[in-house]
C-alpha cells in the first residue's frame, strides 16, 4: 500500500511538472513580446520554493539571523529580477528546546513540504535533525551550530554553512605556545556542545607541549552558587590560564561571577572560543565590563563597503522591528548573520539552477511522532538541490562561500582583546602562516616563524587587572598548602644530602644538593613556600620518584639521577653535577717504566725535526756570510766542510768559539740563541716533571677485563647501576652492593681473590667524593656509561621545572655555584676530573714555538738577502773598476804636441 501511494505521488508530481513547463514557456514568450513592444520587462510569474527556518526566536541570535535571511531574500531577487523561482521562508520557533526543534522540522517537511531546512540554531538541536535529513533526503543547513558532535557520523544531507569549532584549536594552541605557558584549564558547558571541542583542542595543545591539567564542566543555566563553587576550586590550583568554551549567555554569567570573586585580576589569563569571540562586539556594556583583559578568537571578515552598507541597513531594521535599546552595539550583526545571509543567497541560486520549485510529498501525517517518522519518504528533489548547493560558489558577506567536505573551509582567525568598552584586535592566525600581528598573505612561513621565536608575534595585550606584564601562567594560591619536598635519608655520602633527626621537630637537612636547591629558590622572582619531608628510599631511588609521580610529594630534592625511565613519570630540572657512570679501581705505582730514552720525550718528533732543520740552515747561512771576510772558514774543501758542520751543530748548544766579523752573522746568531734559550728552558722543565712525578696506573682499565676473568664488582646499594651491570652481562653472583665509602675502600683493597671486588661502578659525583678522602691509592676510569647527572624531580607539567632550571643555570654559571662546591668539596671542586689515571705528560710540539720559528726564519732570510745584495753590489763595483782600469791601459799617453811619450 505504501509503495502504491508513493507511486501515485511520484506520478502526480511528474504530471504537474509536465503541465508547468508549457506554461513557463508561454510566460517567457509573453514576457519577450512585452519587452519588444513596451521596452520594459513585465513581472515574471514565479514559483516559490518552500524553505523551512528553525530558530530560537526568543534569543538575540535567532532574531538577528531571521532578519539577515529576510534581507538576503530581498537583496537576491532585487539583484536577479528575472529569476523564475522564489524562495519562501516558513519560520518556526524552537523555543530553545530540542523536542520543539524536532517537532518543527517534522511539521515543515510533512505539512509545508519544504525542500530545504535552515537551522537549527544550536548544536544540541542539530544532532536530531541530521538523522531526519538522512531519512527524508531534505538538506538541512545550519549557519550557527558550530559544535563538532554534529558531524561525527555520516550525515550527507547535513551542511554546515559556518566553521567547525575544532578549526580554532590550532590558533588557540599557537597563542598559548607563543607565551610559553605549559598548563591550561578548560572550562566548558556540560553538554555535547561543550564536550565536543575537547578532543581537538587537547590534541592541538599537546602537540605544542602544553598540558590540560583540569577540565571544568559547568551545567547550562546552573545557579550562581554552583558556578562559584567551581571557580573557588579553580582558585586553589596553581594554573592561571583558562580557556572558556560556552555559549555567550552562559559565558557572561561565568565571567560576572569570576570577576566578583577576584579571578579577573593581574596574573590570570582568560581566553574564549569563537562562539563567544564572535559575540563580543554585540554584548551589552555591563557584560563586557566584567571581561576586561579577556582574549577571544573568531573568524576574520575583511571590512568593505558592502559590509558597511549591510550593517547600517541591518541596525536600522532591527531597532525598528524589535526595540530601541540605547546601546547600539546590541543591534549590530555578527558573523552568524553574515553566514545566515549567505546561506539564503546560496539556496536561492541553487533553486534557480535545479529548477525544482517544490519538494515531493514525503508522506501523510499521523497522530504521533513515531508513526510520523516511519511514514516519511525520501525526497527525489533532495539530491539535486543538495548537489546544486554544494557545487555553488560565490563571494558573500563572510567572504568566499563554498563547501569543503560539507562545511566552510578553515578561515583566518582574528585574535581580539577586551579593553574597557572596546574590542581591540591584537593579531591574526592563518593555516599557512601561523600567528602574525598584521594580516599579510605575502609573508613567508619562515619569516613568521622567526618573528614567533623573537617573541614579537602579536600586538601588546592588556591582561586582566589592566596589566601589560605577560602573566607567567601559574601562581601559588592564597589558600594553598606549602609544598612538600621529599629528601632522601642516606647512610653515607652525606656530603650530598644529610638529614639529622628525621622523625622529630628539630630535624635538620643540609648538604650540597640542598644548598643548590635553596640558592636556586632564592633566585626565583616569587616566594616559594616549601617544607622538607625526609623519605627512606628503602635502597631504591625509584620509589622516591614514584611518590612524586603519585603526587604524594610535590617534588624531590637530592642526589636523584636523571635517567630515561624516570623521565617518563616526572619532570627534572637541568642537571647540576657531572654526568656519567665511572669505574673505581685500585691503583699501583708505575716503577718499571724504562727511562733510557726519556730525554727524548719532552719534545715531539716534529719539534726535533724543526730544530735540526733550523740548525743546519742557520749554519749554512752564517758560513756563507762569513766566508769572504773570515779566515776561519777559508782553506781547502775538506777544511771548509769540517768547519761548516762543526759550526752548524755547535749553534744548537751555543758552544762555538768562532768570532763573527759580519754584522748579518751577529744578528742571526742573536736571534737563534734567543730561540734556543726558550726551547731549552721549556725542555728542562718538562724533563724535570717527567723524572720526578709519581705516576699511578690503574690495575683495571676496561670492564671487559673483569667480565672475562670472572672478577667481582661492586655498586652502591639501591642505585640504578645494578641494572647497568646486568646490561653489561655481569651475573648476580659477581655483583656486591655497598653503602659507605669505607666499604668501598676495604673491598677494593681486598680484591676479588680475598672476598672483595676488583672494581666498583658508581656515578661520577660519588666517585669524586670518594677520591677526596681516598684518592691516594685509587683511580677513576671512565666514564663507562652515560647519564645526565643529578636533578630535582617534580610532577609532570609542573611550572616550577622551567623557573628553577633557569635559576640553576644562573647559579652554576656564576660565582655562587663555585662557592657552594668549594664549601662542600674544598678547592678541588666537583666538576674537576680528579683521580683520573695520569697515563701521559704534556709534550712540547712545534706548534708551541711556531711564532719563534717564524720570527727567526724571517730574520735569517732577511740577513741572507742583505748579504747577497752586498755581495752582488761589490762584485758589480769591482767589475766597473776593472773595466775602467782596462780602458786606461789601452790609451797611449801624449804630450802637448800630440807626440806619443817614450
Amino acid at each position: 500500500m505504501r509503495i502504491t501511494m508513493a507511486s501515485r505521488v511520484a506520478s502526480t508530481s511528474v504530471f504537474h511538472q509536465l503541465l508547468f513547463l508549457p506554461l513557463l514557456a508561454g510566460h517567457c514568450a509573453a514576457a519577450a513580446a512585452a519587452v519588444a513592444t513596451t521596452g520594459t520587462a513585465p513581472v515574471v510569474a514565479s514559483v516559490p520554493l518552500d524553505v523551512g527556518v528553525i530558530l530560537d526566536l526568543a534569543t538575540g541570535l535567532g532574531k538577528k539571523s531571521l532578519l539577515g535571511m529576510e534581507m538576503a531574500v530581498h537583496d537576491f531577487y532585487a539583484a536577479h529580477p528575472g529569476y523564475t523561482t522564489r524562495v519562501k521562508l516558513h519560520v518556526r520557533d524552537s523555543n530553545r528546546s530540542v523536542v520543539a526543534a524536532a517537532s518543527a522540522a517534522l511539521d515543515l517537511i510533512n505539512n509545508k513540504k519544504v525542500g530545504i531546512v535552515i537551522g537549527p540554531q544550536n548544536t544540541l538541536q542539530a544532532e536530531f535533525l541530521t538523522y531526519l535529513a538522512n531519512t527524508t533526503k531534505v538538506p538541512v543547513i545550519t549557519s550557527s551550530a558550530t559544535g563538532d558532535t554534529v558531524t561525527q557520523y555520516h550525515v550527507p544531507y547535513f551542511l554546515r554553512a559556518c566553521v567547525k569549532g575544532s578549526f580554532q584549536a590550532a590558533s588557540i594552541a599557537a597563542f598559548v605556545k607563543s607565551y610559553g605557558w605549559k598548563n591550561v584549564v578548560l572550562v566548558y558547558e556540560d553538554n555535547n556542545y561543550g564536550a565536543g571541542i575537547l578532543p581537538s583542542i587537547t590534541d592541538a595543545l599537546e602537540a605544542v607541549d602544553v598540558h590540560v591539567i583540569n577540565r571544568s564542566a559547568i551545567p547550562t543555566s546552573c545557579p550562581g552558587d554552583r558556578i562559584d563553587a567551581e571557580l573557588y576550586k579553580l582558585m586553589t590550583m596553581q594554573t592561571r590560564v583558562f580557556i572558556v568554551h560556552m555559549l555567550p549567555a552562559d559565558a557572561a554569567r561565568l565571567f560576572a561571577r569570576a570577576s566578583a570573586i577576584g579571578m579577573l585580576t593581574e596574573g590570570y589569563v582568560w581566553m574564549v572560543t569563537d562562539d563567544i569571540g564572535i559575540a563580543l562586539d554585540v554584548l551589552p556594556q555591563h557584560t563586557t565590563e566584567t571581561m576586561l583583559g579577556v582574549v577571544g578568537f573568531r573568524p576574520y571578515v575583511a571590512k568593505s563597503t558592502r559590509i558597511t552598507g549591510f550593517m547600517d541597513r541591518f541596525v536600522t531594521r532591527y531597532r525598528a522591528k524589535y526595540h530601541q535599546d540605547p546601546d547600539v552595539r546590541v543591534a549590530k550583526p555578527t558573523m552568524f548573520q553574515y553566514w545566515a545571509y549567505d546561506v539564503v543567497w546560496a539556496i536561492a541560486s541553487a533553486t534557480e539552477k535545479s529548477k525544482r520549485p517544490r519538494s515531493l510529498n514525503l508522506g501523510s501525517t499521523t497522530g504521533y511522532m513515531g508513526k510520523l517518522v516511519d511514514d516519511l519518504q525520501p525526497s527525489p528533489a533532495g539530491p539535486e538541490l543538495l548537489a546544486s548547493i554544494i557545487g555553488g560558489e560565490f563571494y558573500g558577506l563572510a567572504g568566499r562561500f563554498r563547501f569543503v567536505d560539507r562545511h566552510l573551509p578553515v578561515p583566518q582567525y582574528e585574535i581580539v582583546n577586551v579593553i574597557e568598552e572596546k574590542i581591540r584586535r591584537i593579531g591574526f592566525w592563518s593555516p599557512g602562516y601561523g600567528l602574525s600581528a598584521f594580516l599579510n598573505s605575502s609573508t613567508r612561513p619562515g619569516q613568521a616563524r622567526r618573528r614567533a621565536k623573537a617573541g614579537q608575534v602579536l600586538r601588546a595585550v592588556i591582561w586582566p587587572g589592566d596589566s601589560i606584564t605577560v602573566p607567567r601562567g601559574w601562581d601559588f594560591p592564597a589558600n594553598g598548602k606549602i609544598l612538600q619536598i621529599a629528601v632522601p635519608v642516606r647512610r653515607d655520602f652525606k656530603v650530598f644530602v644529610k638529614v639529622e633527626n628525621p622523625n622529630s621537630s628539630m630535624q635538620s637537612v643540609t648538604g650540597y644538593c640542598i644548598d643548590v636547591f635553596e640558592a636556586a629558590v632564592k633566585k626565583l622572582p616569587y616566594a616559594l613556600p616549601f617544607k622538607y619531608m625526609p623519605y627512606d628510599c628503602a635502597n631504591s631511588y625509584d620509589k622516591l620518584v614514584s611518590q612524586v609521580y603519585f603526587k604524594t610529594y610535590d617534588g624531590a630534592v637530592g642526589d636523584v639521577t636523571i635517567i630515561a625511565n624516570r623521565t617518563r613519570y616526572v619532570d627534572f630540572t637541568v642537571p647540576y653535577t657531572e654526568s656519567g657512570v665511572s669505574m673505581l679501581v685500585l691503583a699501583r705505582k708505575d716503577e718499571d717504566e724504562p727511562t733510557m730514552w726519556i730525554f727524548l720525550k719532552p719534545l715531539t718528533t716534529d719539534l726535533w725535526i724543526a730544530m735540526v732543520v733550523f740548525i743546519v740552515f742557520t749554519g749554512l747561512v752564517v758560513c756563507t756570510i762569513e766566508k769572504p771576510v773570515n779566515d776561519q772558514v777559508q782553506g781547502s774543501k775538506w777544511k771548509q766542510l769540517n768547519t761548516y758542520f762543526y759550526f752548524a751543530f755547535s749553534t744548537g748548544t751555543s758552544t762555538h768559539d768562532q768570532k763573527f766579523k759580519s754584522l748579518q752573522s751577529k744578528v742571526i746568531m742573536v736571534s737563534w740563541c734567543f730561540v734556543l734559550l726558550v726551547i731549552v728552558q721549556s725542555y728542562t722543565a718538562s724533563l724535570s716533571s717527567m723524572l720526578t712525578a709519581k705516576r699511578l696506573q690503574p690495575l683495571v682499565t676496561d670492564p671487559m677485563q673483569l667480565l672475562h676473568k670472572g672478577d667481582y664488582v661492586g655498586y652502591q646499594n639501591g642505585s640504578f647501576v645494578h641494572s647497568m651491570l646486568r646490561r653489561l652481562h655481569f651475573e648476580d653472583r659477581q655483583m656486591m652492593s655497598f653503602s659507605t665509602r669505607e666499604e668501598y675502600a676495604d673491598a677494593l683493597r681486598k680484591g676479588s681473590k680475598e672476598g672483595g671486588v676488583s672494581a666498583i661502578f658508581d656515578e661520577t659525583p660519588y666517585i669524586n667524593s670518594f677520591l677526596l678522602l681516598y684518592g691516594k691509592d685509587f683511580q677513576k676510569v671512565g666514564p663507562i656509561d652515560r647519564t645526565v647527572g643529578f636533578g630535582f624531580a617534580f610532577p609532570k607539567g609542573s611550572p616550577l621545572v622551567e623557573d628553577l632550571s633557569k635559576a640553576m643555570l644562573n647559579l652554576i654559571e656564576g660565582s655562587e655555584g663555585s662557592d657552594i662546591e668549594r664549601k662542600w668539596f674544598g678547592d678541588r671542586i666537583l666538576s674537576l676530573d680528579y683521580g683520573s689515571p695520569d697515563t701521559s705528560f704534556s709534550r712540547l710540539s712545534s706548534r708551541s714555538f711556531k711564532g719563534l720559528f717564524i720570527i727567526n726564519g724571517c730574520i735569517l732570510g732577511l740577513m741572507f738577502l742583505i748579504n747577497c745584495s752586498r755581495y752582488a753590489y761589490a762584485k758589480f763595483t769591482a767589475k766597473r773598476k776593472a773595466a775602467a782600469a782596462s780602458d786606461g791601459e789601452a790609451q797611449p799617453s801624449t804630450n802637448g804636441n800630440d807626440i806619443p811619450a817614450v
